[in-house]
């Protein structure tokens, strides 16, 4: 499915089809899309290609350090109909195979700090990242998912309820066309939404 158009109020709607709320569950929030979809359907200013090439970037990243399955919401501004800072991304991640331990995990992540750094990725990346271990306590996992739904739902400014896009990491030949439609000459002809 195409990810939806913004509605009147500029943004994602949290939920499309005739059921409402408590439909289909490709019909709501957040809405499962590929990388190339979201740089055709997003993309179509300059900063959002720089955006969306830093976010590219991430996910190479994250792929080259072992964190090669999971997938990410995206939000914030960037999924609403208006110029963004940046994106807002949430990575729920598997654990890579040599750090299953909690320990093994730490030691993992503490090593590569420039893919946990909240100011790093914002410099670097363009994005506001925050993961979600999965490999975690299925309770405290719950509970994160439940806050960033909770947040991410609504627009900050006055609490409209809006949707959301979520991408798989696996598929690293899908970010790569990704990344080449963002390439000058193909942006060029992209007519995708500002």
């Amino acid at each position: 499915m195409p990810i939806p158009g913004f509605t009147i109020d500029g943004v994602i709607p949290p939920f499309i089809g005739p059921h409402g709320p408590g439909g289909l569950a490709q019909d709501m929030t957040p809405y499962v899309a590929s990388a190339l979809e979201v740089v055709h359907t997003l993309g179509g200013s300059d900063r959002r290609r720089a955006i969306l090439t830093g976010w590219l970037g991430y996910r190479a990243q994250l792929r080259a350090a072992g964190v090669t399955h999971g997938f990410q919401w995206l939000d914030g501004s960037f999924v609403e109909q208006k110029e963004p800072n940046d994106m807002d991304v949430v990575t729920f991640f598997r654990r890579p195979a040599h750090a299953q331990s909690d320990t093994d995990l730490a030691l993992w992540a503490g090593a590569r700090r420039h893919l946990f750094d909240r100011v790093g990725i914002k410099t670097n990346f363009l994005l506001d990242a925050f993961p979600v271990d999965l490999g975690g306590d299925a309770e405290s996992i719950v509970s994160v998912s439940r806050y960033w739904l909770g947040l991410f739902s609504h627009r900050r400014v006055d609490g409209l309820w809006k949707g959301m896009l979520q991408v798989r990491l696996e598929d690293a030949a899908d970010d790569a066309a990704a990344l080449a439609a963002l390439a000058p000459a193909a942006t060029s002809t992209t007519g995708v939404m500002p």
